[in-house]
């Protein structure tokens, strides 16, 4: 059944990969909206709020500000009313429409504590920290409410930790321009003074097959007192549209002429949403940095704990069993993370077999002038 997936999410690749082909050549550009769960699929809930109420309502609003400040520009929705629509339909009528982008909406919940706040964006991906696929498998749990899932879905099972195993082959397809939209997304949250927790990766299925840039943005907590009742007053709902709208003209404008700038914008976001847990790291790593302001020139070693496709923040709690502060840098199409930061070679032995209890895998790197020169044995 497996093999059977996988096969199908690479023809799908081969066949439905339209969008942006039809945009080459002149086609009208078009982006699907889908608001989340809907009839008896209420999705999470609390505080009195619904998040298939809430979610329709915001797209809604979104599509009627597209359409007034883009005319030229197609929108449509995968449910307009209080009607339940499976995941692998959501995505067929977006491929079906040769969509240019794809933007599902959603609320988050936690299930139990009501302390977590904040907005996320999502593009696709299977992130290598297994905890990371919570959100996807409450999500895709939708498909179970399906009277033929077995069937359309060809055996997947959303509980199931192994079936994620095909959205490896996913990952690259138009990864770029779905973390370019994610990042404008989170970046207006941001402006309208939410809490962004910024942009993240998971094996969602309504992404893995809509072939366009695609996005599913969880715009707040609904098990969250405070979120609930912003995400359900009209004047929560407004800003929150008004901030994915503008995202979208960032989207828009830069699709080709300006794709240049959109890209360079991107980065500068990404770094944007970064500079609050790069500035909650540098207080405990301060003393970390003189050192390695002192060793500039000569050899520095860290501990490279772990490699991701996904920006992590620095102060996440998968990192905290280590109490040290972890170091994020870009390499090629991933991020290292790292610890440590001396110029001692069996100092920094000492400190990989510390942290060998929790990543096995981990390993020195040796910096020359401040610049990653190789892997130390």
């Amino acid at each position: 059944m497996i093999r059977q997936t996988i096969f199908r999410l690479v023809m799908l690749l081969l066949c439905l990969g339209l969008s942006h082909e039809l945009y080459a050549r002149g086609g009208r550009f078009t982006v699907v909206i889908d608001p989340g769960h809907g009839g008896k699929d209420p999705g999470a809930i609390g505080h009195g709020y619904r998040e298939k109420d809430v979610v329709l309502a915001i797209a809604k609003k979104l599509g009627q500000r597209i359409k007034d400040e883009h005319p030229n520009v197609r929108v449509l929705y995968t449910r307009e009313r209080d009607v339940f629509v499976g995941l692998q339909a959501r995505a067929d009528f977006a491929n079906r429409h040769k969509a240019s982008l794809f933007i599902s909406i959603h609320a988050n919940s936690t299930g139990s504590s009501g302390s977590a706040s904040g907005t996320e964006t999502y593009v696709l991906g299977l992130s290598k920290q297994s905890n990371n696929l919570s959100v996807a498998m409450r999500e895709n749990k939708a498909m179970l409410l399906e009277d033929n899932y077995q069937t359309i879905y060809k055996g997947f099972d959303p509980s199931s930790a192994e079936s994620y195993i095909m959205f490896d082959v996913m990952q690259e397809a138009y990864l770029q321009r779905s973390i370019d939209m994610a990042t404008f997304v989170e970046a207006q949250y941001k402006r309208k003074g939410l809490r962004s927790r910024g942009v993240r990766q998971d094996a969602f299925w309504v992404l893995s097959q809509s072939a366009m840039p695609s996005i599913l943005t969880e715009i707040g907590f609904i098990s969250n007192r405070r979120d609930a009742e912003y995400m359900g007053s009209s004047s929560g709902q407004s800003e929150i549209a008004e901030a994915l709208a503008r995202a979208f003209s960032k989207f828009y404008l830069g699709r080709d002429v300006e794709g240049r700038e959109a890209s360079q914008e991107s980065r500068e976001t990404a770094e944007e949403l970064d500079d609050s847990s790069t500035r909650s790291s540098q207080a405990s790593g301060r003393k970390g940095a003189t050192s390695e302001r002192q060793a500039r020139g000569k050899s520095l070693y860290r501990v490279q704990i772990t490699t991701d496709t996904e920006r992590i923040d620095t102060q996440d709690r998968r990192f905290a069993r280590l109490g040290m502060p972890v170091r994020r840098e870009r390499l090629g199409k991933v991020w290292v993370y790292m610890v440590g930061g001396t110029k001692d070679l069996a100092e920094a032995r000492s400190l990989r077999r510390k942290v060998s209890k929790y990543y096995k895998d981990c390993f020195i790197i040796e910096y020359v002038g401040g610049k990653r020169s190789g892997r130390v044995s």
